[in-house]
């Protein structure tokens, strides 16, 4: 374990504009809570937009529309939390026929730069409504999204220690930045991983390390450990080092070919078998240069 510099990367320019949008009966308290620590950023801002589903038939009265609308704002109440990061984002209600659609006006209208989102489980009971609405807002590519998968529906996220998962890849600088985000709200302890595997070419294996040793020295955050395992599959490697913390984040797959594949499967048997809350960051459009990038740094696309 190697003590390395404090980790903050910001986008320059660009004030930190968090929006989570969600529906009701979905497992929302643990997207709420990361939400909610990410607004805490200096400078930054948070919205959680409750969308209010309207159907055809019935719901388009008026009575059936309010009523809705209060079951909306009961179940919003109801989600409260204690912890030492109390509610940071601004509520706004929106009736809506088209998820999407209405996130996407959300997205404009808060210039929002990073969407937190619900990564379902199988246990979650909003599951394939969620799953068809990520697989709608995936290639907008305009914000980053943060997805938010855990075990624990009805409990906050609050971390004493996250690990961080970073391959050096373009998505790399985004991991780290909500990595660091999250770490500074709620006073965890932040561990950065970064894996080799002998199966790879070793000047590619180089050149991610030289890009993760780049990214963690101009961070500048003296408490962050730093820890480079070898190993020859990535995602074992991840769960290994994954005992003892209680967040991990991870940055999606970026493959040019298959733009909505989030997540290869051995990632996946390896994210299922985790007990602690997984993030995983999806950064915003890549140019083509970028995304052959990703290819060459990472190797089929990973993070």
């Amino acid at each position: 374990m190697i003590p390395r510099s404090r980790v903050f990367v910001s986008h320059v320019g660009t004030r930190p504009r968090v929006l989570a949008p969600v529906l009701l009966g979905q497992m929302a308290r643990p997207t709420i809570s990361v939400g909610d620590a990410l607004a805490a950023s200096p400078g930054a801002s948070g919205n959680l937009l409750a969308l209010v589903e309207i159907r055809a038939g019935r719901d388009n009265e008026v009575f059936a529309q309010e009523q809705r609308r209060r079951d909306m704002l009961h179940w919003v109440a109801g989600l409260e939390y204690a912890g030492d990061v109390r509610r940071r984002m601004s509520v706004t209600l929106r009736m809506t026929a088209n998820a999407a659609s209405s996130i996407r006006d959300a997205v404009a209208e808060t210039e929002a730069t990073s969407l937190v989102l619900e990564w379902p489980t199988i246990a979650s009971p909003r599951r394939h409504g969620l799953t068809d609405l990520t697989r709608q807002l995936l290639p907008d590519r305009g914000t980053d999204i943060v997805f938010v998968r855990s075990n624990s529906p009805n409990h906050a996220i609050t971390p004493r220690s996250i690990m961080a998962s970073i391959r050096g890849g373009p998505s790399a600088r985004v991991v780290a930045s909500t990595a660091t985000a999250l770490a500074d709200a709620y006073g965890s302890a932040l561990t950065l991983l970064h894996i080799q595997t002998d199966s790879q070419h070793p000047d590619r294996s180089r050149r991610e390390w030289e890009s993760f040793e780049q990214i963690v020295e101009e961070m500048h955050r003296p408490s962050t450990m730093v820890r480079l395992h070898h190993h020859d599959s990535p995602a074992a490697g991840i769960l290994e080092e994954a005992v003892g913390h209680d967040l991990v984040i991870i940055g999606s797959r970026l493959s040019a070919s298959s733009p909505n594949v989030l997540v290869g499967r051995e990632l996946l048997r390896m994210v299922r078998q985790l007990d602690c809350p997984v993030v995983m960051v999806r950064p915003k459009h890549l140019t083509p240069a970028d995304s052959a990038h990703a290819s060459a740094m990472n190797g089929n696309g990973r993070r």
